[in-house]
């Protein structure tokens, strides 16, 4: 079995959209479909803001998409530069357990060191402790002192006053 990485393009956004919909199926997640696209489109066009892949496995001569990864980019002190965030980390449930992952990461991260990225860091469900030991064989490290929590933002209405 051979595991590769290809970038999405344009033409098969359908195809990784309907890939996104799976994730947010599997994990319960709401979605808003034109947000989701938007923001798809908006990365494909935009290196600078991230990467995202297929996972490709080919077998027995034929290559089929298991699913996709997403690391969006960041600027980080604490870690000395660019950092990315794995935004999505999919496989379909019939290539999981196959050693897909452990045969990516290295994949990943030597691509996104390629991008001058310094840390990689990610989100887990606590409850999922199957992830979380996967992550935790890759070199990942669970920062216990530190809650992720996020704001969704709404553009207002209200005039920004900036000095300068």
């Amino acid at each position: 079995m051979k595991i590769s990485l290809t970038t999405p393009v344009l033409s098969s956004l359908d195809t990784f959209l309907k890939l996104i919909d799976e994730l947010f199926a599997y994990e319960a997640l709401p979605q808003k479909v034109e947000q989701t696209s938007a923001a798809v489109k908006q990365l494909l066009a935009s290196p600078e803001l991230g990467h995202a892949w297929f996972i490709e496995v080919e077998e027995n001569g034929q290559t089929q998409i298991a699913g996709h990864l997403i690391v969006s980019y960041a600027f980080s002190l604490e870690h000395g530069g660019k950092v990315g965030l794995i935004d999505q980390f999919y496989l379909k449930p019939e290539w999981r357990q196959k050693g897909i992952g452990s045969a990516l990461f290295p994949q990943v991260e030597q691509n996104v060191i390629n991008d001058g990225i310094k840390a990689l860091s990610l989100e887990v469900n606590i409850g999922n402790a199957g992830a979380r030991t996967f992550y935790e064989r890759q070199g990942f490290v669970p920062r216990r002192q530190f809650c992720m929590m996020t704001k969704t933002l709404v553009q207002s209405t209200v005039p920004l006053h900036v000095a300068s």
